[in-house]
């Protein structure tokens, strides 16, 4: 009987450990997909957070450029505004004496037979045309400028009493 007892007790003992090692392999092949799956799921995530950091560099890249563009405009617009010269389009804060004294140009231009445009008084791209064009017909340096030569050309047209004409303007400033 002892032997029967111990027959049975090995025949229990390899159905425990067959048991026993099939749970184990089940469980460690479940804790491998599982580990398997956490590392597809990380790997997606660094794809996912490279891409990110991707397009922010380009973010950056292109909002430096921006800056750049902007500072190089803000300079351009400070060396007009510097030299005297004005934006087409931009309408300045300037001094009633200011918009006289372009009226004035404007008037003369007018009476010289130069300016097409409404005497308003604000020195625009009509206005540095029509300067630029009465200073090449009077020998002066067309720059846009009314500087003191300028100014005393455009003075004989004050009154409306000079020659109307371009041509008229380029007869009377050979004739000096």
């Amino acid at each position: 009987m002892l032997m029967k007892r111990l027959g049975f007790a090995v025949l229990a003992l390899i159905v425990l450990s067959i048991f026993t090692m099939s749970g184990c392999s089940s469980a460690q092949k479940k804790l491998s997909e599982d580990v398997r799956g956490i590392n597809t799921k990380v790997d997606t995530l660094e794809t996912r957070v490279e891409g990110v950091e991707t397009k922010q560099s380009e973010v950056e890249r292109l909002a430096m450029e921006q800056a750049e563009r902007l500072e190089g405009l803000k300079s351009e617009r400070a060396a007009r505004s510097s030299s005297g010269k004005t934006n087409v389009g931009t309408k300045d804060k300037r001094s009633r004496k200011d918009k006289d004294r372009i009226n004035e140009i404007q008037t003369c231009l007018k009476n010289a037979g130069f300016y097409k445009g409404e005497v308003d008084g604000i020195k625009g791209r009509k206005t540095i045309s029509a300067i630029k064009k009465f200073q090449g017909a009077n020998g002066l340096t067309a720059d846009g400028v009314v500087g003191k030569k300028t100014r005393e050309a455009l003075s004989k047209y004050a009154s409306g009493g000079g020659t109307t004409t371009a041509g008229g303007v380029e007869e009377e400033a050979s004739a000096k």
